[in-house]
C-alpha cells in the first residue's frame, strides 16, 4: 500500500492519499482533507492519473473534513465517517470559525456512515473500522494489514485531546485499552505529527504505559 501525506490547514492535518500503486489509473482514497485550500492534494492525484473512489474520515472535526466538499465536488466521490460524529460534522464549520477567526462554508451531509467492525476496501486492500471514542463521539482508526490510519486517537507519543465538546476521557481511556491488541510491527499514521510503529508507541507513549500497567 503507498501512502503519500499533506500537512494542511493552519492546524497541520495530515490529509491522506492512499492506494495500492501510485500508477496512473490505480485506485485511490482520500483521507481527513481537512482544508478547503487542497492544491497540493489534487496537484499529486491529476498528475499520477489515480481514479478516487471514496473519501474516509476519521472523524468530523473541522481540521479533517473541512475540504470534503471541494473533494466531491472534484472527484464525484462518496464521503464516510462514523456515525456518532454526524453531529460534529453538522458543527465543522461553526468551529473553524471559533478556532480560526474565519467563516467556512457547511458541509453537506456524508454519504455514507462507518461503523465498528465494518470492512473497507481499497483493491486488495481491506481495512477494518475500529471505533475508538474519546478525543470525538466517532473517532475511528482504520485499521489494514500492515498500517493504521490512527486520525487523533494516538499521535506519536501521545494522545488525541478529549478537553474538547463532545470528547471524552473515559472513553479515550477504553479506546486506547483497546489498541493495546494492535501488533507491534503495524505502521501508524496519525492524524496530526510524524508516523510511528505500535511497538514504539508501546514502548514509548506513556498513556500506552500507563493503561498498559493498570490491566497487567
Amino acid at each position: 500500500m503507498e501512502v503519500r501525506c499533506f500537512f494542511i490547514s493552519p492546524l497541520r492535518s495530515c490529509c491522506y492519499v492512499i492506494a495500492e500503486s501510485f500508477e496512473q489509473g490505480a485506485q485511490a482514497v482520500v483521507i481527513d482533507p481537512g482544508d478547503l485550500h487542497l492544491d497540493p492534494v489534487f496537484e499529486f492525484i491529476d498528475g499520477t492519473g489515480l481514479q478516487i473512489i471514496a473519501n474516509w474520515n476519521t472523524h468530523a472535526h473541522f481540521d479533517h473534513i473541512m475540504g470534503v466538499d471541494v473533494l466531491r465536488d472534484r472527484y464525484g466521490i462518496p464521503a464516510w465517517v462514523h456515525e456518532a460524529d454526524a453531529p460534529v460534522w453538522a458543527k465543522a464549520h461553526v468551529a473553524h470559525e471559533q478556532f480560526l477567526g474565519t467563516p467556512a462554508p457547511a458541509v453537506a451531509k456524508p454519504d455514507q456512515y462507518m461503523h465498528d467492525g465494518d470492512t473497507l476496501t481499497l483493491g486488495d486492500e481491506t481495512f477494518t473500522v475500529w471505533h475508538t471514542p474519546g478525543h470525538s463521539p466517532g473517532s475511528v482508526c482504520l485499521v489494514g494489514k500492515q498500517i493504521v490510519f490512527s486520525g487523533d486517537t494516538l499521535f506519536a507519543g501521545t494522545i488525541g485531546r478529549t478537553d474538547l465538546e463532545g470528547s471524552s476521557p473515559e472513553d479515550m481511556q477504553q479506546s486506547l485499552a483497546r489498541i493495546l491488541d494492535w501488533r507491534d510491527d503495524l505502521m501508524i499514521y496519525p492524524g496530526h505529527g510524524v508516523p510511528t510503529t505500535m511497538a514504539v508507541e508501546r514502548r514509548n507513549n506513556r498513556f500506552l504505559r500507563e493503561i498498559a500497567s493498570r490491566l497487567s
